[in-house]
């Protein structure tokens, strides 16, 4: 099980070239990828955002690229003769030299240096494309290793936040019949009493058989039983060494949904207080659901 939060970092040098790469992701619903690099790079750009997908399913992921010479890298020299030979025309017609020999490169580049270009030679693609991958595998790993190990600190919460809700509704179950019996009791004496107030009679039998068909609609039995039920699914999907975040947050709808219901039947206070327990501890895993891959 993995977070979705993390931070990564490598720098390879590979033919006088120094590349950097730096991922870190944050939650997201979905993968979602940017990349920021320089120029050089959009051409193999692809082979980063290819081992990225292959190891992340969910998050906010951004990746900065940064190319940077070292070590002695032969240069291009382009030179505008065109450009050079106005300049010094230019110098020579307004009288600074008698002719254009006698004009130095100092006096023409003191005008312009735009007649002179330094460029680097040309990075191969299968060079470049090597540094690339292997720079971004390096960051990607210590990235899913800070993921991994955030997802063991988030698995150890759950896992005691789900043993914590299993202990209350068991609680609820253990208490479930004295609330029921509670109420149908009370329900009886107030039926009793409007029953008196109207002055009619009413047989016990015909009492009790309402009062049973009443009652019958607080009992939470089938909601206990499914609540338990995600309980153990959500623990085993915990253990499973896959992207699991959309599917912990339908089973945890599934476990709020019977809870609500839970809630709406059980009008002991007892069992109300135990409710509240659960919701809470629910939304804290809901949180914390949200940061899983």
């Amino acid at each position: 099980m993995n977070s979705m939060t993390g931070f990564g970092r490598s720098t390879l040098i590979a033919d006088g070239l120094q590349c950097t790469i730096e991922i870190k992701s944050v939650n997201s619903r979905f993968l979602d990828l940017n990349i920021r690099s320089p120029k050089q790079v959009n051409s193999v750009e692809y082979s980063i955002r290819k081992c990225i997908q292959k190891s992340l399913h969910r998050g906010k992921v951004d990746v900065f690229v940064t190319l940077q010479d070292v070590d002695d890298r032969e240069k291009q020299f382009l030179i505008n003769s065109s450009l050079k030979n106005q300049i010094q025309n230019v110098l020579v017609a307004e009288g600074f030299y008698e002719s254009v020999q006698e004009v130095p490169l100092a006096a023409v580049m003191s005008i312009s240096n735009d007649w002179i270009q330094i460029k680097d030679d040309e990075i191969h693609e299968e060079s470049l494309d090597s540094l690339i991958t292997e720079t971004t595998m390096d960051a990607l790993g210590a990235l899913i290793y800070m993921r991994k190990s955030e997802g063991v600190q988030i698995q150890k919460d759950l896992l005691e936040r789900l043993l914590q809700m299993a202990a209350i509704i068991d609680d609820i179950y253990n208490h479930k019949d004295d609330a029921v019996l509670a109420y149908k009791e009370n329900l009886r004496n107030k039926m009793l009493d409007y029953v008196g107030n109207l002055d009619i009679t009413i047989s016990e039998d015909r009492l009790l058989q309402e009062i049973a068909i009443m009652a019958d609609k607080t009992d939470i039995t089938e909601e206990i039983v499914r609540f338990r039920s995600h309980v153990v699914q959500l623990t085993n999907t915990l253990k499973k060494d896959e992207p699991i975040g959309r599917k912990l947050d339908f089973i945890i709808q599934e476990m709020n949904r019977e809870v609500n219901t839970i809630g709406s039947k059980a009008l002991d206070i007892s069992l109300t207080d135990h409710v509240v327990q659960l919701k809470c501890e629910l939304e804290k895993v809901r949180e914390q659901v949200q940061n899983i891959e």
